[in-house]
């Protein structure tokens, strides 16, 4: 399983998905991510549907972010994809093991 988080700096989670400038990719049970740009976060349309294009091609299965607007999230959903809200601002590393953690019943 890969998951992505958005990311302006590589350190902690973005305020905007399509927009970020790049993307975290973490493979399920590896610490550190591979960190990639976005290349479409200066789109002037379809930055959210491009960056799910993207993360479809890389592999990623659960997307973590602040909020996707509704054409993103759609296409997330098309491409066969979850999505978790996270905060924005948080390490990568602690978002990601926070996020991915099991929960308790």
């Amino acid at each position: 399983m890969k998951y992505a988080v958005p990311t302006d700096d590589g350190m902690t989670v973005g305020k905007t998905f399509g927009r970020a400038r790049k993307f975290a990719i973490y493979n399920e049970g590896v610490a550190t991510p591979s960190i990639f740009d976005n290349e479409g976060a200066g789109s002037e349309h379809g930055a959210g549907t491009g960056a799910v294009a993207f993360l479809a091609e890389k592999g990623v299965t659960r997307v973590f972010a602040p909020e996707l607007g509704p054409k993103a999230a759609d296409a997330l959903k098309r491409a066969g994809m979850t999505y978790t809200e996270i905060g924005s601002g948080i390490a990568l590393d602690k978002a990601m093991a926070d996020a991915i953690k099991p929960r308790a019943s």
